[in-house]
């Protein structure tokens, strides 16, 4: 099932990326620190989203997943006695 939905997300993705590429064929030029890049506005506009959606994740996992994980308690390997005993079935 998960094969299925994941397969529908990704024609959906590359169908509107081809939509809006054939809606904004317009040649434009992107003048970055170092770099200069020409092109046309709909791939300038998905690539734009994607470097955004990057990033997202990127600041997610370093301001909320990474913290709580190095929070979590470690899990203590002491003796023996220490642990509680297991039940007999």
């Amino acid at each position: 099932m998960f094969r299925w939905i994941l397969l529908v997300v990704c024609i959906l993705a590359a169908l509107s990326g081809l939509a809006l590429g054939v809606m904004n064929p317009e040649p434009v030029l992107a003048r970055l620190p170092g770099l200069h890049i020409e092109l046309a506005l709909g791939s300038l506009l998905v690539m734009a989203l994607a470097v955004g959606v990057i990033l997202g994740f990127v600041a997610c996992l370093l301001l909320f997943y990474l913290p709580a994980r190095l929070a979590r308690p470690q899990r203590s390997t002491g003796p023996e006695e220490a642990r509680l005993p297991e039940r007999n079935a």
